[in-house]
């Protein structure tokens, strides 16, 4: 990994209460101010993945007095290794993203940050939004979700929604009999199990549900802390106008304390080029909203 000019980087690795190992990187400001922020990557992506935004916020951050922590979750790589049993994006069970997320926050409270701003990005923001939801650890004093689009949306958008429908349904077949069976390779490298978690609409990792009008939000809606939602104007996987995405989740976030959209003008998903815009928008976020 590249180390980012001026910034002491260490590789850590911690490990979950169910055992689970994750590896990652921190980087530490020389005078803190107890905050830190944790970054939850992607689906199949790594700790070490997208080192221009790794450089990008940890250096910014670290100027303003504010930790950077990024760690592997269970769901890094397609597949990966743990024992006997396989892992991975294509088996990770996402309720467990939970416990990976709660460890994280745990190591950095360790570190002695006792605020935590949780940063997650795609997969990583319906996670992160998961966990506040779910836990409302009052260790967590804000919520950045980077790139938040429905797995199910941007599938409809790729395949139509008749045809995600119908695999949905020879899925819940395969899974009946063996939930880590594969579905057809055609679809993705998938167990059952984790195809219906990523595609069947009203699943625990349907937390951005924006393609349906009578959708609850249950997620969103119990969420007390700061949000901010930053969606690229080129972001691939969109099946709408980034304005009418952002608005969607500004009317359901009715309980957090503010709620902040942003459209980073010329991004894609990745925010590949934009990595200094990202940096800008978050430092901003935690600054007057967080802080």
């Amino acid at each position: 990994m590249t180390r980012p000019a001026g910034v002491p980087v260490s590789l850590v690795r911690l490990r979950t209460d169910d055992g689970v190992w994750l590896e990652g990187v921190i980087a530490e400001p020389r005078r803190r101010q107890r905050a830190a922020l944790i970054w939850v990557h992607g689906l199949g992506s790594v700790f070490s993945s997208g080192q221009p935004l790794i450089r990008e916020l940890s250096t910014r951050l670290n100027a303003a007095g504010i930790g950077y922590f990024k760690f592997n979750n269970r769901g890094h790589d397609v597949v990966a290794g743990r024992g006997k049993h396989l892992a991975g994006a294509a088996f990770e069970r996402f309720g467990r993203s939970v416990d990976d997320i709660r460890a994280m926050i745990g190591f950095a409270v360790r570190c002695g940050y006792r605020r935590v701003v949780l940063a997650g990005h795609s997969t990583g923001a319906n996670k992160v939004l998961h966990y506040a939801a779910r836990t409302r650890d009052r260790r967590v004093i804000g919520l950045v979700l980077v790139g938040p689009i429905s797995d199910i949306a941007a599938e409809m958008k790729r395949i139509r929604g008749r045809e995600l429908r119908r695999r949905v349904a020879i899925a819940e077949r395969i899974a009946s009999r063996d939930p880590e069976a594969l579905v057809p390779r055609a679809w993705g490298f998938w167990c059952a199990r984790r195809y219906l978690s990523l595609y069947k609409p009203g699943e625990a990792e349907d937390v951005f549900p924006y393609y349906r009008r009578d959708a609850r939000w249950a997620a969103l809606r119990r969420v007390r802390v700061p949000v901010t939602a930053i969606v690229g104007s080129r972001d691939e996987y969109l099946d709408r106008r980034p304005v009418e995405l952002i608005g969607a989740f500004e009317r359901n976030a009715t309980r957090a304390r503010s709620f902040t959209g942003i459209v980073l003008p010329g991004a894609p998903h990745g925010f590949h080029g934009r990595e200094r815009a990202l940096g800008q928008a978050i430092l901003r976020f935690i600054g007057s909203r967080c802080l």
